[in-house]
């Protein structure tokens, strides 16, 4: 029987992005280290699943370290699997070939990382296996390594490892590329691939599959994250996913229709954000919320982003007991006037939005200066969409409606 673990994009060290401390907040110090944690965590299955063998397929680390810390972090962890016989295999991504120090830093004698030149092979031949694998020179990789990539060795379990950007796979850099078809032709048992962050098995027979990264660091990496436990047991593969990661991200959409004021919005989304900490088993959650729907609120929640902000992040400490942080508040809302029917009619308001609609015809004829609100809004979480001109006038459309009912309100009341 063979058994190893497949791990890719660790990031050793890595922060977690787009996350402002403020009051309310998961502690700091769940979230710091989060990638270290996740590391201990592989190390851990490892150990205690008596796995022999780990493989890495590629940025290990992210980027230039601030020292040496990161890498005899690691480098004490693979001590740990030595002790007990197991054996690493690594290649080098573009992350890892943008740090100069990952070439000076000594690893134990258990780990092997492949040479950047050329393919070559790893024989482990009391486990089987034959790893096939080639590090990058550069931290931009334009050819297809893979079509250079040796034949199987007969007899035993053939692992190809590499990171790399396969045809459909969207979101990251074209580095390495190849195609699922060209890497079946190889031959190999089970493709160990890194680069992409998510987990998918692109193929069943060969196994090619992506482990994805070990922990999310960003809000485009939601969803679990962590590594692949294989066992081949004559001729029959058997993959598991293993969640690894420490802290989540997720994108909370609630549905604030009806609404009637940004209290009662923070509420709907609390009542959302609610069910969806329910499966994360108790683990910090760093979320971007999301309001939809239409509402007489909408308005409000446009023109006052700080208000709105802070009554989001309140409830959401007091719903998650302090493991949500809050990483973003977006509003996708809309009024509940009928705006087409509004901007035909012959009323201020009507011209307003006949107004605004031929400024968004010619958005390059704007010229904003938001200097002044930009650094009021720094560390809020609030941002201003700037590369959507059409969004910008539909928000501020919002505000100048709200402030004429307003008005009309008062005049009716006096």
């Amino acid at each position: 029987m063979t058994t190893f673990v497949h791990a890719a994009d660790i990031h050793l060290d890595s922060p977690l992005r787009g996350l402002f401390p403020y009051e309310g907040a998961p502690s700091i110090e769940e979230i710091r280290g989060a990638t270290r944690q996740a590391l201990d965590n592989l190390v851990r299955f490892i150990l205690a699943e008596e796995v022999p063998l780990l493989v890495i397929a590629g940025d290990l680390y992210d980027g230039d370290w601030q020292d040496f810390n990161t890498g005899l972090y690691f480098a004490g962890q693979m001590r740990r699997l030595a002790e007990v016989g197991v054996r690493v295999a690594i290649v080098q991504g573009n992350h890892d070939a943008a740090n100069a120090m990952t070439k000076t830093l000594p690893l134990p004698d258990n780990v092997k990382v492949f040479k950047s030149r050329k393919p070559e092979t790893w024989l482990l031949e009391d486990l089987g296996i034959a790893v096939h694998g080639q590090s990058y020179a550069s931290a931009e990789v334009t050819a297809n390594l893979a079509a250079f990539y040796p034949e199987p060795v007969d007899g035993m379990f053939n692992i190809g490892l590499l990171h790399c950007l396969t045809s459909g796979a969207r979101g990251h850099l074209p580095y390495a590329p190849c195609t699922v078809d060209e890497l079946a032709s190889k031959g190999y048992d089970y493709w160990a691939l890194g680069h992409v962050h998510s987990f998918s098995v692109l193929r069943e027979r060969p196994r090619i599959v992506y482990a994805g990264c070990s922990q999310g660091r960003h809000i485009r990496e939601t969803g679990r994250k962590g590594c692949v436990w294989v066992e081949a047991d004559h001729g029959a593969l058997t993959t598991e996913f293993v969640p690894l990661d420490v802290v989540s991200w997720l994108g909370v959409a609630a549905d604030v229709s009806g609404a009637e004021s940004i209290a009662e919005a923070a509420f709907l989304f609390g009542k959302a954000l609610g069910e969806a900490m329910d499966s994360q088993g108790g683990r910090p959650c760093c979320v971007r919320a999301v309001l939809k729907g239409r509402c007489a609120v909408h308005g409000r929640l446009c023109s006052d982003p700080i208000a709105l902000t802070a009554n989001i992040r309140a409830v959401a400490a007091d719903v998650s007991g302090k493991k949500a942080w809050i990483e973003k508040v977006v509003v996708q809302t809309g009024p509940e006037a009928n705006l087409d029917q509004l901007a035909q009619s012959d009323t201020p308001q009507g011209e307003l939005l006949r107004y605004l609609a031929e400024l968004a015809a010619h958005p390059q004829d704007i010229d904003l200066d938001l200097t002044d609100l930009k650094a009021k809004l720094a560390g809020s979480g609030v941002e201003i969409p700037l590369r959507d001109m059409e969004q910008v006038l539909k928000d501020a459309g919002a505000l100048l409606l709200t402030a004429l009912a307003d008005a009309q309100s008062e005049q009716e009341a006096s």
